[in-house]
């Protein structure tokens, strides 16, 4: 098992217990939510970073999980925050179709084996994403007025699922390819 891969898993396992913290009612519950997302994100930008740079670190499943993972994490905060009534359903469920879209676009090239990588509108989206549910998680530990929050995260998500819908629309025009081909 790879380091990226290990740190990917941490990830994945640290999600329960982000979205739990994130119902507290009291504010040090609430601070280690964001902490433990703090965490969450900073061990996605070290994984990358040791895929890249370390010899033997890369692998088809970490090029497969990395992104699951990080896709679960942000919809899972994103649908934490609709409960919360700090975002509209409909965002987070926009969010959601976006992603099926997009990966199911990624799939259909893998079973003709090619591969789509990320590029930078998908990690501009996602680091998007990840400071919208930072300030939702912030704002909550630092006991914001609700309606406040709400303004803010909802705004701030809005902005980035309208671009996050272009970027899929870019990214889909670019691969239409993928989209005409015929299975045989």
């Amino acid at each position: 098992m790879t380091i990226p891969n290990l740190l990917t898993l941490l990830r994945l396992a640290l999600l329960p217990v982000m979205a739990v913290l994130a119902y507290s009612a009291d504010g040090s519950g609430r601070a280690w939510a964001l902490g433990v997302f703090l965490f969450a994100m900073a061990t996605d930008v070290a994984d990358g970073m040791i895929a890249r740079r370390v010899e033997g670190q890369r692998s088809r499943v970490g090029l497969y999980l990395d992104p699951v993972v990080d896709k679960a994490v942000l919809l899972t905060m994103l649908f934490v925050f609709a409960d919360l009534g700090l975002l509209p359903l409909w965002m987070a469920i926009l969010f959601m179709v976006r992603e099926f879209v997009t990966s199911g676009l990624r799939s259909a090239a893998a079973t003709s084996g090619q591969v789509v990588g990320a590029n930078l509108m998908g990690k501009t989206k996602a680091f998007m994403q990840a400071v919208c549910i930072g300030l939702g998680l912030g704002a909550r530990a630092f006991a914001v007025e609700h309606s406040a929050a709400k303004l803010w995260v909802t705004a701030f998500a809005g902005f980035t699922l309208f671009l996050a819908l272009i970027f899929a629309a870019v990214f889909l025009w670019r691969n239409r390819s993928i989209l005409r081909q015929r299975g045989e």
